[in-house]
């Protein structure tokens, strides 16, 4: 469970919240007037959060690719559509889990 604070906490402790989170490698939730509003993480965590987010939505991109190609395909089957969605799916499986 991440450590929460309150924003007036994080004004007068930064340097000791910025240390929890880089030493113990936890998030801190800061909050106010009882509702979260941000969270503070490790450099490293942020890195993986935005590799993750970044291939995320480089995978939306090419679904959304392949959804459009399939809709102009005037000729395709929505048997064939779904088999080339799931074509791409299975690919992007592939990519993520090449130990698979």
């Amino acid at each position: 469970m991440p450590k929460t604070i309150t924003s007036t906490e994080l004004q007068k402790n930064t340097r000791e919240v910025i240390d929890w989170t880089r030493t113990r490698g936890e998030a801190v939730i800061v909050e106010t007037y009882g509702k979260p509003m941000a969270a503070i993480l490790s450099y490293d965590d942020y890195q993986a959060y935005d590799q993750y987010r970044q291939a995320r939505q480089a995978r939306f991109t090419r679904l959304k690719a392949a959804a459009a190609a399939n809709a102009q395909a005037t000729d395709l089957s929505e048997e064939d559509a779904l088999a080339l969605v799931e074509l791409e799916r299975q690919l992007l499986f592939d990519e993520q889990h090449p130990e698979s």
